[in-house]
């Protein structure tokens, strides 16, 4: 059992009932990037996760900061939604006509090579390219998407709805110019100590919006203290300045929550000798708490949502796993010593390595690393066995001028290669099973030598059951030639 003095980790949990928490009198603060989400949905999700906010309409509060920044980018947001939608269609007849002709260009090569059967087969994928056109004219003649946004949206109905919040008076106080000049003096020091929220976004932004996370999260201590609200926070900013990520699990950071423990206790000496509780904060990324509301206050969930929501970060990844991979294959290949430490290795000719031959990878874990805005980056290891060879300059013919080698060393190394993956989320069509990303890149790598043989080992003297090389003349030992102290018995007298 916790003690009062230890802090129990939040988890966005979709499990957990808003309606009671509503009856406890929990007051809900989202974050500017909950309300310009409702933008960037599809059009189905867009009106689920709406209506799921106007059944706790009455508890919601916004917090100053939030309502500048949704002012600020509400217009932009309204007008890229239906465009994207307008566009919907079109993009995708695109996008499915580019696939056929890349097909067609790989067909024709295999019937210029006269590989059996090829033309045969290329008529097939082209009636079957027929037929997927058809049924994504039916697909979006039966949705009705231009007519859905004449429906629903003939005008900016999340605008309509931040209107209908301030209307109430449910905005908090906003904070005085010395107050804000004073946390961005306090977040230029929290910054520097990586401590959260918000110093993810120092790179990318000046001057105060740089410090608008912290502004915000201290907009959400001070009324929290002085209303003696208990708090249920969502934000969709999953930077590792405000959530731990795991398994798919978002777990709150345990220091936000300390502070926001301690800063919205009551003082004794600011309330007549009797100290008051901390409040609690219950945080959420917006799909869990979406659900929650679904779950525990009825709201219904169109069944295109419900398999939407089914494609997860697994699906994508076992998607583009093998393409993840191909696309930083020749920087790997030519990349040398930039991801292989040169120490691990016993020996390696003065040419150096010009490329290493992949001979095996498979992928061994990923997770996400940062959701910011549309954009979402993965982290995938990958378990890798390479060789490769090398060979010492020994100098130019005398005759002919040409540079003279030794033969190959061999080289052999395992371990686990880091990759980034930058994906750009477009939540306007319906299925996310796209395989695209947008970027790649090699992070990291971590590798031990396998094998090492030298140019002067006779491939045909092998030592059975050899379990060491000797550091001097890399033969391989043996319990027959082993001379002590890891070296041969021919070189062990010399140390």
């Amino acid at each position: 059992m916790a003690n009062n003095n230890e802090i129990v980790p939040s988890i966005s949990d979709a499990s957990v009932n808003i309606a009671e928490l509503i009856a406890e009198d929990y007051v809900i603060v989202c974050d500017t990037n909950i309300y310009l989400g409702l933008y960037r949905f599809s059009p189905d999700y867009a009106n689920f996760a709406l209506e799921c906010l106007r059944k706790v309409q009455d508890h919601i509060m916004i917090p100053y900061t939030v309502k500048i920044e949704y002012n600020k980018h509400y217009r932009s947001e309204f007008k890229r939604r239906q465009g994207k939608l307008e566009n919907s269609i079109e993009g995708t007849m695109a996008s499915m006509d580019q696939q056929h002709k890349t097909l067609k260009n790989i067909f024709e090569t295999l019937i210029t090579r006269q590989f059996p059967g090829a033309d045969d087969f290329q008529s097939k994928i082209d009636e079957k390219y027929d037929e997927l056109k058809i049924m994504l004219t039916d697909y979006f003649e039966e949705r009705s998407v231009l007519s859905l946004i004449h429906d629903s949206w003939t005008s900016d109905v999340v605008k309509l709805f931040i209107e209908s919040l301030i209307d109430g008076n449910q905005v908090m106080q906003d904070f005085t110019r010395d107050m804000i000049y004073a946390i961005c003096e306090d977040g230029r020091k929290r910054y520097d100590d990586k401590k959260p929220p918000g110093y993810k976004d120092a790179k990318n932004k000046d001057g105060i919006s740089k410090y608008s996370d912290l502004i915000l999260w201290k907009e959400v201590i001070q009324f929290a203290k002085e209303k003696q609200k208990n708090i249920i926070f969502v934000t969709n900013d999953v930077k590792n300045d405000w959530w731990n990520t795991k398994d798919n699990k978002y777990e709150f950071l345990s220091d936000l929550v300390k502070e926001f423990t301690k800063d919205t206790k009551i003082r004794k000496s600011a309330n007549n000798g009797v100290a008051g509780p901390s409040m609690k904060i219950v945080p959420f990324v917006s799909k869990d708490f979406y659900d929650a509301i679904s779950d525990s206050m009825s709201v219904l969930k169109p069944d295109v949502v419900e398999q939407a929501l089914k494609i997860t970060d697994k699906d994508y990844i076992n998607m583009i796993e093998y393409q993840a991979f191909e696309s930083i294959y020749e920087d790997l290949k030519y990349s040398g010593f930039q991801y292989v430490d040169e120490s691990i290795l016993t020996y390696v000719g003065s040419q150096g390595i010009e490329e290493w031959e992949i001979d095996k990878h498979e992928l061994s874990s990923f997770k996400r690393v940062e959701h910011y805005d549309d954009e979402i980056t993965y982290e995938l290891v990958y378990d890798v066995e390479m060789s490769s060879y090398s060979c010492d300059y020994w100098g130019r013919d005398d005759d002919t001028k040409n540079v003279i080698v030794s033969p190959d060393y061999r080289h052999g190394v395992r371990g686990e290669l880091t990759i980034s993956v930058v994906r750009t989320v477009d939540m306007f069509m319906d299925f996310e099973d796209s395989s695209d990303f947008d970027s790649s890149e090699i992070i990291s790598g971590d590798f031990v030598e396998t094998h090492y043989q030298s140019c002067f080992a006779d491939e045909d003297d092998d030592v059975p059951d050899a379990y060491n090389t000797c550091p001097d003349c890399s033969r391989e030992i043996n319990v027959e030639n082993d001379g002590g102290n890891g070296f041969c018995a021919d070189c062990a007298p010399n140390h």
